[in-house]
């Protein structure tokens, strides 16, 4: 097996190579968008004055949004387009393993860092998600690949292109900022203990970042203060034990199978931490510390700021890392049986990756299927809706056209579809002959007001949003 390692390692790239075909195809035979999706199909439909304004409103940077509208002229009401912009990443991360981590590592290394890239955890469905985290994934592995690059040769051009992607990173979203963060606190300890000839260079580099990312520091501030009232979700045991594992295996399901195969992670897990000690490799050491410093500190920082506690999504690219690493520490293996027991796992994991991931893409097939269904049924001019939310309208309205509109919100660039009230009870009064839906998003602030003061028949209920028939 040791001999067959190049070759080993091109099979599992030309995997990788159909796994991205797979990509580009899926969302033809059936696209599913999310609420997360139109939050950002919505956003970039917009003049890029005002999406900029509505993105200062979210909860995340501008960078991904940005990167969008460089493609409005190909079209952005184009779904696939959108679908694919997010495959890129992926294709980006093969020619980098096929050029630059296979030069440095060899084939194997690079073969199973794109391969685990394309099947592990929920890597396959982010590629697929109109989201930033596919873009953060490029952006993270890079930044790690120019931290290793700093700590072997302390040269000008590393220390460039690390701050470059540290600010690109800390631009797509805020927990991957966290992740730069203890890179550089790694590379802080490493100078003051080995090499305090460099510090001037760390300090130039942690100072141009800080610079350039002041401009949206003080929006992420006014993102905060803005979440501070919302209600935060707990954190228990069971998510803790979750998440230890997901950078292989997503679901949060304890059936008897998933607690099988998280055990089978964990093992994993164990079996790198001792090829780490015994190859006495510094980087990958790095690339797992980084993993769990950023969950544990991602936890806690979510906790008191954001109202979200923490997603599989947020760790996506951090993961990127974690599997970087194995493969590089995989790839230096020269016993056999522990080389074939590196494969063995691999191909277990990913074999039951990929079976959560189908059960997953199905479960939102059948899910878009029922909203599609409730939406057809409703979307015609005997129809009334109203919102009492913005981020409802920016989900629902493209597809319900040919409804009339209403939004009790104002806070959004709304289109023409729509008209602006503060009164339910003027729009009842004036379609009498119609059904009229009131839209409420999950725990809105006023959901309790207007089911106190109306007769509301709950139709559909979606989980981020229902809708209510008003009665009378």
């Amino acid at each position: 097996m040791y001999e067959k390692r190049e070759l080993v390692g091109k099979v599992f790239f030309a995997l990788a190579v159909l796994i991205l075909i797979s990509m580009l195809i899926s969302p033809l035979t059936g696209t599913i968008i999310n609420i997360d999706e139109y939050w950002t199909y919505s956003l970039v439909n917009l003049p890029f004055m005002q999406g900029m304004i509505v993105a200062v409103h979210d909860v995340h940077p501008p960078l991904y949004y940005m990167i969008l509208y460089l493609f409005t002229p190909l079209g952005l009401d184009n779904l696939y387009l959108l679908k694919v912009l997010s495959i890129v990443p992926y294709a980006l991360l093969m020619l980098v393993s096929a050029f630059k981590i296979r030069k440095d590592y060899g084939w194997l290394t690079a073969g199973l860092f794109v391969f685990s890239l394309g099947v592990m955890t929920d890597f396959y469905c982010e590629f697929l998600t109109i989201r930033m985290y596919s873009w953060g994934l490029f952006f993270m592995v890079m930044m790690f690949i120019y931290f290793g690059e700093v700590l072997k040769n302390w040269d000008r051009r590393s220390w460039v292109l690390l701050s470059l992607f540290t600010l690109l990173c800390a631009y797509t979203q805020y927990m991957f900022a966290i992740t730069c963060f203890v890179a550089y606190l790694i590379l802080l300890v490493e100078i003051l203990q080995n090499h305090r000839e460099r510090l001037k260079s760390f300090a130039k580099s942690v100072a141009g970042v800080l610079i350039l990312y002041a401009p949206w520091a003080v929006v992420f501030v006014y993102q905060i203060q803005t979440q501070a009232e919302s209600a935060h979700e707990a954190f228990g045991l069971g998510d803790f034990i979750h998440y230890l594992t997901s950078f292989a295996i997503k679901s949060q399901s304890f059936s008897l199978e998933n607690i099988a195969f998280k055990i089978i992670a964990f093992a994993f897990l164990a079996f790198i931490l001792v090829l780490i000690y015994r190859k006495k490799d510094r980087l990958s050491a790095a690339g797992v510390f980084l993993l769990y410093a950023t969950l544990a500190i991602g936890v806690l920082g979510l906790m008191f700021s954001f109202c979200n506690t923490m997603r599989v999504r947020y760790l996506i690219p951090v993961f990127g890392i974690f599997w970087l690493s194995a493969s590089v520490v995989i790839g230096r293996i020269e016993n056999n049986k522990l080389l074939v027991l590196a494969l063995a796992f691999i191909v277990v994991l990913a074999g039951a990756s990929i079976m959560i991931t189908h059960d997953d893409i199905d479960s939102r097939l059948a899910f878009n299927d029922e909203k599609t269904a409730y939406l057809e049924g409703i979307n015609n001019n005997s129809t009334v809706v109203v919102y009492n939310s913005d981020y409802a309208y920016k989900v629902l309205h493209k597809d319900l056209n040919e409804t009339r509109q209403y939004t009790l919100s104002g806070k959004y660039f709304y289109e023409d579809d729509v008209d602006v009230t503060d009164n339910l009870t003027k729009v009842l009064k004036k379609n009498k002959d119609k059904n009229v839906y009131l839209i409420m998003w999950k725990d809105h602030p006023e959901n309790a007001k207007l089911e106190k003061k109306y007769e509301l028949n709950t139709t559909y209920d979606a989980g981020h949003y229902s809708f209510n028939l008003v009665e009378g």
